[in-house]
């Protein structure tokens, strides 16, 4: 999308496809203030001996303000619902942003309540120095789970060694456009690619909306409450042993815990008393394939993290296949999935149509609306008139090695340790729906599964639960014994 200059150092854009879409999503609770599908990210830091001289509060903030002006994509804001803007700030306009983009929290404050925390038009970063903790807060319209890590990375560098700032010029040639633009779907399209377009959104939806539905908390006017995540993270040894029996069976960590979630959604369905009795369904889901390899460059690089670069993909994990079986399938249907061009060439007109049944915030005074929210790959189904409960299912998606876009150790002190190193690291996204999405990654050589929830809508026992059955099933799949710590 072309930029337009409307006034000195200001300029204006419409939204790309999948930002008009996560932007509408978003703000479908608005009114509620707050934000469905923000992205958050949670990393306890640990500093050394050259930080016994320096504030870390400003060091931070003095990074968080250097990463600005490599990454001018930070400065971009939601213009309404269709558009985008971006302002060339000068001196005081840094001053501005970043009084508006850090923040300096308070002893005794927690990572859950900076996560809880009202929308703001700007990706928002967190210093909590009780703690020592990072929580960087951004829309999923402007960014993606591997763009957050890269982002992440820049400034625990930069934080490390403000030595190593690459600013570029303050234009707007630096800003990273939509994913339909930094791939060169073609424009306009044909009626070929209509086509394909229609028959990829009918495929996604048959292939991507979980059908077993888990119990919640209140009604369909139940309002949210606030995001957070329950994690289990196995053990070296343990995470040793079930990359080896993965590897073993040709297939990989994220299938194989992929599965091992289709089992534990069967476990649950099957146990449900509700009356009457649902038909035992295939676990689908909808997940993300990273395509930023795929993008001309420099779109495909570190530059441009501030940015949603992912194609959605459905998956379906059958009933009555084993974790190897439902895994290896897995492996298949991704390679295919990434193999396809297809769907990059014909993203105008997929985006076209699936913003056009993007349902719109319209200020409900009730809690949620009524029906599966769509992604930027797939549309919402029709609301019947008289519309089923609302979906609160359980979806995953892929962190991968998280270790090869957080590097975890920073520069070096004088005697030769890391000057900042990452202790833990924690990613999620906000629900506000009865739905819940799960993570799957390893850092530093330890699995880490994550659910991400609704405290308005489940006690903190069901995603528990969840997890414990998903490790038994990686655990009687492949034949180990897993622990978690």
């Amino acid at each position: 999308m072309a930029w337009e200059k409307t006034e000195s150092g200001v300029y204006r854009a419409e939204f790309g496809g999948s930002e008009k879409i996560y932007h509408r999503v978003g703000g479908l609770f608005a009114h509620l203030k707050k934000e469905h599908y923000r992205v958050h990210c949670v990393c306890s830091l640990e500093f050394g001996s050259d930080f016994q001289g320096r504030d870390t509060t400003t060091a931070v903030k003095e990074a968080w303000k250097t990463l600005r002006t490599e990454l001018p994509t930070l400065g971009v804001i939601a213009d309404g619902s269709t558009h985008k803007v971006y302002r060339v700030l000068d001196v005081q306009g840094e001053q501005d942003w970043l009084g508006k983009t850090f923040f300096l929290e308070p002893p005794g404050k927690t990572s859950n309540e900076v996560i809880a925390r009202e929308p703001s038009d700007f990706p928002t970063l967190h210093f909590l120095p009780s703690s020592s903790e990072i929580v960087f807060l951004c829309s999923h319209w402007r960014i993606d789970a591997l763009g957050t890590n890269w982002v992440l990375d820049r400034l625990f560098t930069l934080l490390a060694s403000p030595e190593v700032a690459k600013p570029v010029p303050p234009t707007v040639d630096y800003i990273s456009p939509a994913l339909e633009e930094a791939y060169g779907a073609p424009d306009p399209w044909t009626s070929e690619q209509e086509e394909y377009a229609r028959f990829h959104i009918q495929r996604f939806r048959e292939n991507s909306f979980p059908n077993d539905r888990l119990r919640y908390k209140g009604d369909a006017n139940t309002p949210p409450g606030n995001p957070v995540r329950a994690t289990i993270i196995f053990t070296p040894e343990s995470t040793a042993s079930l990359i080896a029996a993965c590897k073993s069976h040709g297939i990989s960590v994220t299938t194989a815990t992929m599965s091992a979630l289709g089992q534990a959604v069967f476990a649950l369905a099957d146990t449900d008393d509700r009356e009457p009795k649902r038909e035992k369904y295939d676990y689908t889901f909808a997940t993300s394939i990273n395509v930023r390899p795929k993008l001309q460059p420099p779109y495909h690089s570190r530059a441009h993290a501030t940015q949603t670069y992912v194609a959605g993909t459905g998956c379906r994990v059958r009933r009555g296949a084993t974790v190897i079986e439902s895994a290896q399938a897995l492996r298949q249907h991704f390679k295919a999935a990434y193999d396809d061009d297809r769907i990059l060439q014909n993203l105008r007109a997929i985006y076209k149509f699936n913003s056009d049944a993007t349902p719109v915030n319209q200020k409900k005074k009730e809690g949620a609306p009524n029906g599966t929210l769509p992604t930027p790959e797939g549309p919402a189904p029709e609301v019947p008139a008289s519309p089923p409960p609302p979906p609160s299912n359980i979806t995953i998606s892929s962190l991968g090695i998280i270790d090869e876009y957080v590097a975890g150790q920073y520069g070096k002190d004088a005697d030769g340790k890391p000057a900042v190193r990452v202790r833990e690291y924690n990613f999620g996204i906000d629900m506000m729906t009865r739905q819940m999405v799960t993570y799957v990654g390893t850092f530093q050589g330890r699995l880490q599964l994550a659910v991400s929830y609704n405290d308005g809508y489940y006690d903190e026992d069901v995603p528990k639960d969840i997890l414990i059955r998903v490790k038994k099933a990686l655990a009687q799949g492949l034949g180990l014994e897993l622990e978690a710590s």
